[in-house]
């Protein structure tokens, strides 16, 4: 019996050390990484660094985490980023009409001029904590939206589309970047990325950028996400003054 124990004992100490130690390896190390990708304070647009073909997730927020994403965004080429998935939280239809918005102007902007065929999905997921919801009840709707997230990232409703978009999507399933600014559904995104890095599924990484009406300290979404970001950035000095590993490049949003 007492073998039994110990070769239990054993076995859960090695487990622990490599569950540990692979966790450890796909942590961003922001001190180190030659950075890919940068916000320009003179456009505030997301310059990415791109294969020929990318795809990058926006995470939408209701109210004004989805006008500060989009004032980001405003110039962004689809001759860079050629697939874009928008995922916003149920009930939300401010942030999908935002994002359908948003992609009714590139038509405009870039294909009538460059004849692009241009990639995008506008998802919903379950809400992982409504407003006032009882704290009792929260764990079970996080992995509910966990679970949807899940199945966003490894484009699980790429099968029901037209052949056309499927041929548009192949091989695009999960996203080269994720970027958020903050609502709740952008934690759940993030850890759901980082299930499918834990067991070598992909290699997204991730872009924080906290809100503009974040002055003095960080939002709870933030303070969550620090160490999962690949870059994260604030807004005000005095936060990356106070938190170790954020950058400031000014105001990125107006």
């Amino acid at each position: 019996m007492i073998k039994i124990i110990l070769a239990a004992l054993l076995t859960l100490l090695v487990l622990t050390i490599f569950v540990s130690l692979r966790i450890f390896s796909i942590l961003p190390n922001r001190q180190h990484v030659i950075p890919q990708t940068q916000i320009l304070q003179s456009s505030r647009i997301v310059e990415i660094t791109t294969p020929s073909k990318s795809h990058i997730l926006f995470i939408l927020g209701s109210g004004g985490h989805t006008t500060e994403m989009f004032a980001m965004l405003q110039d962004i080429s689809p001759d860079t980023v050629t697939h874009r998935t928008y995922v916003f939280s149920s009930g939300d239809n401010h942030s999908a009409q935002k994002a359908q918005a948003f992609e009714e102007s590139l038509v405009g902007k870039f294909t009538k001029r460059n004849n692009m065929k241009i990639g995008y999905r506008l998802l919903e997921l379950p809400r992982a904590r409504r407003v006032k919801q009882s704290w009792l009840t929260t764990p079970l709707s996080c992995l509910i939206c966990l679970w949807s997230c899940m199945d966003v990232l490894r484009g699980a409703d790429i099968v029901r589309m037209t052949k056309e978009m499927k041929s548009l999507w192949a091989d695009m399933e999960f996203p080269d970047l994720v970027i958020c600014n903050g609502p709740g559904t952008a934690v759940m995104v993030v850890l759901a990325c980082y299930f499918y890095k834990f067991f070598g599924k992909c290699a997204t990484r991730v872009i924080y950028v906290e809100s503009f009406a974040r002055v003095t300290t960080l939002s709870l979404s933030g303070r969550l996400l620090l160490p999962l970001a690949n870059r994260f950035f604030v807004q005000w000095p005095q936060l990356a003054d106070k938190y170790p590993g954020t950058e400031h490049l000014g105001f990125l949003v107006s």
